[in-house]
């Protein structure tokens, strides 16, 4: 069985991405780079998540 790999997983609504690109086109203060992070989860609650969604699944416990 294949393992998911370890570590910490950032994650972003792709609406506020959106957001955030329509942002920067129109407001002239708002040039730069912008780090957009919503929840930050390690790769464990990612299974546990991933599993109570698709139970169905054979989603790697470790």
């Amino acid at each position: 069985q294949e393992m998911l790999s370890t570590g910490i997983y950032s994650y972003v609504d792709v609406r506020d991405v959106a957001y955030a690109h329509v942002q920067a086109l129109e407001i002239a203060s708002a040039n730069g780079r912008y780090c957009l992070v919503e929840t930050v989860t390690y790769s464990s609650e990612t299974r546990k998540i991933l599993h109570k969604l698709y139970p169905t699944l054979n989603i790697p416990k470790k």
